[in-house]
C-alpha cells in the first residue's frame, strides 16, 4: 500500500513539475489510454490517426520539354536525341514525339516518384527505330523518379542514375 501511494505522491509532483515548467507539449488528438507498468512508470499512448501529404511537383514538371539525351545503361555513354519531345499534362497524360513516332501515354506521380505507363506509338518506320524502342521501354519500365536542376529535368532510374536528360 506504502508503495501505491508512494508512486501516485511521485506522479503527482511530476505533474505538477511539468504544468509549471512553462513548456507545452503538443499532444495527437485521440483517446489518451494510460496504465501503470510495474509500479514504477506511468506510459501513455494515443489511439489517433495521423495524416500526412507529400509535396507535388507536378505544377513544375508540367508542360514541353524537349529530351536531348538518352543513356540506355549505367555508365553506357549518352546518346544524343534530337527532335524528341514530352509534354506532360496537368490530368496525369503525356504526349510527345520520339525519334520516328508520336507517343502518349499517362503518368502517375507521388512526390518525386514518377511512373509512365500505357504508351501508345504510331507505327511508322524510320532509321532511329531502335533508338524510338529503347526510349519508350526505359519511360515505361526503368524511369521511376525525377530531378529538377537549373531548368532541366532528369528522368532517373531506382538507383538515381539519369536516364533522360529534358531541356525546357
Amino acid at each position: 500500500m506504502k508503495k501505491i501511494i508512494s508512486l501516485l505522491m511521485i506522479t503527482a509532483a511530476i505533474g505538477g513539475f511539468y504544468a509549471c515548467s512553462g513548456s507545452k507539449k503538443s499532444q495527437p488528438s485521440g483517446t489518451v489510454i494510460s496504465r501503470v507498468v510495474e509500479d514504477t512508470a506511468q506510459v501513455e499512448y494515443y489511439d489517433a490517426e495521423f495524416e500526412g501529404q507529400q509535396k507535388s511537383y507536378k505544377d513544375k514538371i508540367v508542360g514541353k520539354w524537349k529530351i536531348v539525351s538518352m543513356q540506355r545503361q549505367a555508365k553506357m555513354p549518352l546518346e544524343k536525341l534530337e527532335n524528341v519531345t514530352i509534354t506532360i499534362e496537368a490530368d496525369s497524360s503525356f504526349s510527345g514525339k520520339a525519334p520516328c513516332n508520336s507517343m502518349s501515354g499517362d503518368y502517375t506521380l507521388k512526390g518525386a516518384s514518377i511512373r509512365f505507363g500505357r504508351i501508345l506509338t504510331t507505327k511508322m518506320a524510320c532509321e532511329h527505330i531502335q533508338q524510338e524502342t529503347a526510349m519508350v521501354q526505359l519511360l515505361e519500365k526503368t524511369v521511376s523518379t525525377f530531378s529538377l536542376a537549373e531548368g532541366k529535368l532528369m528522368l532517373l532510374d531506382g538507383s538515381s542514375n539519369t536516364v533522360f536528360v529534358c531541356e525546357r
